[in-house]
């Protein structure tokens, strides 16, 4: 599980869904969570969550696209098996790990020096107090 330390922004609740935003050294993360809001206030120190499964990596990529959660970053190393590799880059000074398919590091050529981004979707990340 990965897990980044961060501080509340905003909170909007509507239908059982919250929206969550959430500042970590200048980057922004959106989380969204099913069910009563959580008790905290604007300012309030968190920590986000998120498997390293659901952690998806582009190169080049351009445009626009649906997952709030875009972060840059470099890979650092690759730990391959046959089926899956995983992925490690730095965020905030602290590892952080994605879980992929063998073929996709392959296809998307990733080396330790290679830049990408890292994406999470909201629903994907949650929030820990």
């Amino acid at each position: 599980m990965n897990r980044i330390p961060a501080r509340l922004l905003t909170l909007e609740h509507e239908h059982g869904v919250t929206l969550i935003e959430a500042e970590a050294q200048g980057q922004v993360f959106s989380a969204m969570l099913v069910g009563d809001p959580p008790d905290l206030a604007s300012g309030a120190p968190v920590t986000l969550a998120f498997k390293e499964t659901e952690v998806a990596i582009a190169r080049n990529l351009g445009g626009e696209i649906s997952l709030r959660n875009r972060i840059p970053g470099t890979v650092l190393a690759l730990e391959e098996g046959n089926l899956l590799t995983r992925v490690r880059f730095a965020f905030a000074g602290q590892d952080v790990h994605a879980v992929i398919t063998t073929g996709s590091a392959c296809r998307l050529a990733l080396a330790p020096g290679v830049a990408v981004e890292w994406l999470v979707k909201a629903n994907e990340m949650g929030i820990e107090c």
